[in-house]
């Protein structure tokens, strides 16, 4: 018996799946397969009942995998605890983002390095599609994006912690005539031009209103692009509250104003993190996500956002 063979216990008894457990802990199939058959073997006792439905553990199976949790629970304490005996933190943070947030990112990451010198920290913008991709794939340890009930469905052995709730908005110029409503609705869009920034849950938002004959002038993924069609007063653009709350190249602008989508548009959202159940997370990595928390809740306490 062995630690893999335990991971591979409790992510059968999590997906059902043989398959669906391999592909999450990027093994093949055979071999997850007749690693779980050896360990029966081992042990004389049938853990799964298998059938073309999937695999569900026996009586004895679930006991033994509720075991095998507790067991690699442990045994990340004992790796925590061995690594405090050093009086330090060490290690990498890996972090990949969509823009709103990565001034606070920037900034936490650069207190806790004053903190732990020796600690690494690397940190990606880029669109929701590629973050999940990166964190899935293991180059990135957590990934911060905003995100409804469809991705955590979706991508089952990702973990998703909801920071704050947003919805969606638009950015006009205050010279625009769109600038003196209170609401927008969707018979506004028409012969607008609308810049985008380049992200899979925007593209989704924009989907209802493709009745509308609207124009997209263009999607970026920079910042700041976004900020100078806003203030030369030749776009509007429609993305994340949030965003506009926290950007350094959106929210430092007096020339636009944002405003909120009437109903039936007005489109909530969580914004959070996720990670790959699969990997876990090092001490640094969850002490860092610890002041990601209290900073947020210091902000809401601040602005009175909506948690």
């Amino acid at each position: 018996m062995n630690i893999e063979q335990l991971k591979y216990m409790v992510e059968i008894a999590r997906t059902g799946s043989l398959k669906e457990a391999a592909d999450n802990l990027h093994v093949t199939l055979p071999a997850l397969s007749q690693s779980i058959k050896n360990l029966e073997k081992e042990l004389n006792i049938m853990l799964f009942h298998r059938s073309r439905r999937g695999s569900v553990p026996t009586d004895e199976g679930q006991k033994l995998v509720e075991k095998a949790n507790s067991v690699l629970q442990k045994l990340q304490e004992f790796m925590d605890e061995a690594e405090a005996y050093t009086n330090t933190m060490n290690g990498e943070i890996k972090i990949a983002t969509y823009p709103g947030p990565m001034e606070m990112l920037v900034g936490l990451i650069s207190d806790i390095k004053c903190e732990y010198p020796s600690i690494k920290a690397s940190i990606y913008e880029n669109s929701t599609e590629y973050i999940i991709e990166k964190v899935l794939e293991g180059e990135v340890d957590v990934g911060f994006i905003t995100y409804t009930e469809k991705e955590e469905k979706k991508y089952k052995n990702l973990v998703f912690k909801k920071l704050l709730d947003g919805h969606m908005v638009v950015a006009v110029n205050k010279d625009s005539p769109l600038a003196r409503n209170k609401l927008i609705k969707q018979e506004m869009l028409i012969n607008q031009p609308i810049v985008l920034y380049n992200d899979i849950y925007i593209q989704e938002f924009m989907k209802s209103f493709s009745s509308l004959p609207y124009d997209i002038l263009f999607t970026t993924n920079n910042v700041d692009t976004i900020r100078h069609t806003l203030e030369n007063n030749t776009a509007i653009n429609i993305g994340f509250d949030y965003a506009f709350q926290t950007d350094a190249g959106l929210s430092r602008s007096d020339k636009y104003v944002v405003i909120n989508f009437a109903e039936p548009h007005y489109k909530t959202y969580s914004f959070g993190y996720f990670y790959n159940a699969n990997n876990g997370l090092s001490r640094i990595i969850r002490e860092f996500l610890k002041r990601i928390h209290r900073t947020i809740k210091a902000s809401d306490v601040n602005n009175g956002s909506k948690m």
